[in-house]
């Protein structure tokens, strides 16, 4: 499919390579809630234009019933910062991110949020650290405001058969 180095994929390869995949979970949802999100920014006051950020790596399987995969290590924190950016610069972001990485609006907090950030006040109750309370307060902010606002959708993905499904 590249013409740049003369490679070719036949269509019927790329269909048997997508039909070997085991299914994306929850397909229709995944499907509704993008068409949602794009339809509600293309209706925005001015278009608001939207850009898609992936972020963290991905796993392989080497086999039919996975017990050995490759793992494409990444933290996320490159892709958590430009949906951070990006949302702020104005657009809607939708963030197509590895479970287990770094989120948007987190990378300020502790490396063990709940841990550091909470304390156990009774049985029954907790309260963010006094020393942790202004990034707590922050985070929570900007991801509530990017979310409810329309302007950040987040799509989970762990193996490539799900990335590329979703991408799909």
């Amino acid at each position: 499919m590249d013409s740049r180095n003369g490679l070719t994929i036949p269509d019927d390869q790329i269909q048997s390579f997508f039909d070997s995949a085991p299914p994306l979970k929850d397909r229709a949802e995944i499907r509704e809630s993008l068409i949602r999100f794009i339809e509600f920014n293309s209706q925005s006051s001015g278009v608001r234009r939207v850009v898609c950020v992936t972020s963290g790596g991905t796993t392989v399987p080497l086999e039919q019933r996975c017990v050995r995969y490759i793992d494409n290590f990444s933290s996320g924190s490159r892709g958590a910062a430009s949906t951070e950016y990006f949302v702020k610069a104005g657009y809607a972001v939708i963030f197509l991110y590895r479970r287990g990485s770094c989120q948007p609006y987190c990378r300020a907090l502790p490396n063990d949020p709940l841990l550091e950030c909470f304390e156990v006040t009774d049985e029954s109750h907790i309260q963010v650290r006094e020393s942790h309370s202004e990034v707590v307060k922050g985070a929570i902010r900007d991801h509530h405001a990017a979310v409810t606002g329309g302007h950040l959708l987040k799509l989970p993905f762990t193996t490539i058969f799900e990335y590329l499904q979703v991408r799909s």
